[in-house]
């Protein structure tokens, strides 16, 4: 891979089941470093379109390249799944301190997320639960973190905040909203016009 090609690229990718698609035709290419947004409203295939480019889900049609890799299974460990609603969530009762010993366990070596490890998850407000699912990711030094509804329960200030930090930390991410700010490169799933 050059530093000119994306570190994710997909391409014609979707996901259909015995109903019909899950969502179709997406193509995406995400530099090094860049936060993309896949937006549109709840039931437009967003998350599972996160699940796709994470390799946690097959794909029906298009093809799918992260970081030269091809293989889901090669997929799933070059992409962290920050948080897909329903799927992939903190579990409230533990402390910041309980998840970062459980990541170090499994091999994490990255820098801890900046709180108090005495922090109870189900205690947060939900900008701070969002950006320690983010951080909790990026112990994993991950080619591409995966985060689902970063506008989910955050009043305008908190989405600028969070869109703020994503945009600066550097990390390559995938994220969904219903809409995401000015400045950030946004794809539209299903119907609703995206703002970019």
């Amino acid at each position: 891979m050059t530093s000119e090609e994306p570190v994710l690229r997909a391409a014609g990718l979707g996901v259909r089941t015995a109903r019909g698609p899950v969502f179709e035709g997406l193509t995406l290419d995400v530099p090094a470093g860049k936060v993309v947004a896949l937006c549109g409203p709840a039931g437009s295939g967003r998350s599972m379109a996160l699940l796709a480019l994470s390799g946690r889900a097959a794909t029906t049609a298009g093809s799918l390249v992260v970081a030269g890799a091809t293989a889901r299974g090669a997929i799933r460990r070059l992409v962290v799944v920050a948080r897909i609603g329903g799927a992939v969530e903190l579990e409230p009762d533990l402390t910041v301190g309980d998840l970062v010993r459980e990541r170090r366990l499994f091999g994490a070596r990255g820098e801890a997320p900046p709180f108090d490890p005495a922090a109870v998850v189900g205690d947060l407000p939900a900008l701070d639960a969002l950006l320690l699912a983010v951080g909790l990711a990026a112990m994993e030094e991950p080619a591409v973190v995966v985060v689902d509804d970063v506008d989910l329960g955050l009043d305008d200030a908190d989405r600028a905040a969070a869109w703020a930090h994503l945009t600066g930390s550097g990390l390559t991410v995938v994220a969904t909203a219903a809409q995401p700010p000015a400045g950030v490169a946004a794809t539209m799933m299903g119907t609703v016009p995206c703002a970019s």
